[in-house]
């Protein structure tokens, strides 16, 4: 989603923002001494109010960054999300805009993370630039942000020469405000109907990646220095996510880490009502330093 250049700088907030982002006092004494959040600074802007939506709380949030690059973060440093209900769930999973000087020709905005405070993949996150008119910027666009596991986490958007990192602590919202949150409405019934399922080459499916994360390399492959890419066979639901996962070829010792990582891989979908897609999805792991 596209804001024009005319737009106020913070028209992002009327967006609809999903930040979990509870202002009140003593809440940032839910943070570890060991993560260090990021606390978007008063002097920047008046806090603008998050609104009570998805994955959400009453908060505030900050614009933090450069006019080349910014974002909002919760005034508390936190993001809290519903407890996974089963495996491949995320933690986090929600909106988040970007700030900046944005034009079709400088490529995509990145946004990788990796857990500071214990196990857990890295991603990488991938928004891509495009819709503008020849030779016109954007203020800003709507991206989105997927956090496998709670904990301590530290975020980096880059776009062209620009990095803005961030620190933040995400934890699970409390059951006495999840249960507040609104249910999903259904969808339409042509929706409701068995998807539709189709093949599409793995090269070409692979251009609708946005989200992924890094594959860790076994210890008993890193003793043996074992690398190369490992082809999976998999179907890419109407959620984006990757299921019915199966080895297909490469050094079998790094499959079952193929599989989970892609297990949290996210795809664009298209379509109305989407289609499920069978395709080969390559997981490569490269040689050891």
């Amino acid at each position: 989603m596209l804001l024009p250049r005319s737009a106020p700088v913070f028209a992002a907030a009327a967006l609809g923002l999903a930040f979990s982002a509870t202002f009140s006092a003593g809440m940032t004494s839910d943070i570890p001494q060991n993560c260090a959040v990021t606390l978007p600074s008063e002097s920047i802007s008046d806090p603008i109010p998050a609104n009570r939506m998805g994955i959400a709380s009453d908060g505030k949030v900050w614009a933090y960054g450069t006019k080349k690059l910014w974002t909002l973060l919760p005034v508390d440093g936190v993001w809290r999300g519903l407890k996974p209900r089963q495996p491949g769930d995320f933690a986090y999973s929600n909106k988040l805009p970007w700030g900046g000087y944005f034009r079709d020709d400088d490529g995509p905005l990145t946004v990788t993370g990796k857990r500071l405070d214990g196990p857990a993949p890295a991603f990488v996150n991938t928004e891509e630039i495009g819709g503008f008119p020849d030779g016109d910027e954007h203020a800003a666009i709507m991206g989105g942000i997927d956090i496998p596991l709670f904990g301590c986490w530290q975020i980096t958007g880059h776009y062209t020469d620009q990095d803005l990192t961030f620190t933040v602590w995400v934890m699970p919202l409390p059951e006495e405000e999840a249960s507040l949150l609104p249910v999903a409405q259904e969808q339409p019934s042509a929706w409701n109907m068995p998807p539709r399922r189709i093949h599409v080459d793995g090269a070409e499916e692979a251009k609708s990646l946005v989200y992924r994360v890094i594959p860790e390399i076994p210890h008993e492959a890193q003793v043996a220095n074992i690398s190369g890419t490992v082809v999976l066979h998999g179907v890419i639901g109407t959620d984006g996510r990757v299921h019915e996962l199966k080895y297909g070829s490469g050094p079998q010792l790094l499959a079952q880490a193929a599989i989970e990582a892609v297990t949290w891989w996210e795809y664009r979908i298209s379509g109305a009502p989407p289609v499920e897609i069978e395709t080969t999805i390559e997981v490569a792991f490269p040689p050891l330093d």
